[in-house]
């Protein structure tokens, strides 16, 4: 929130609503390579966590789409971020403990 000097009035920030086509888009653009983190959350003017949250649903989304029995590939060619990713989805007890 900003002050203006003005009229001493608060001016909120505008909050954006993105479609599901276009968040799929921006997780697919991270996921590719295509665009870095820092640029996709200036581009699309969100802060990490709001990425970093579609990101995280729609990898929770697409294995609970799959098939319970569905082991991963051998080769699967995949960036290493987002094979970190389906590991800490995948494993979450594998997570260190909060203390």
């Amino acid at each position: 929130m900003k002050t203006d000097e003005a009229t001493g009035t608060v001016r909120r920030r505008r909050t954006r609503m993105f479609t599901a086509k276009e968040k799929s888009q921006a997780v697919l653009s991270l996921w590719s390579g295509r665009r870095s983190p820092s640029a996709l959350t200036k581009a699309l003017d969100v802060p990490w966590v709001v990425l970093n949250d579609w990101e995280k649903r729609a990898l929770s989304g697409m294995l609970t789409a799959l098939d319970p029995n569905w082991q991963k590939p051998a080769q699967a060619g995949l960036p290493p971020r987002l094979e970190r990713l389906m590991q800490k989805t995948l494993e979450p007890s594998a997570a260190p403990a909060a203390t």
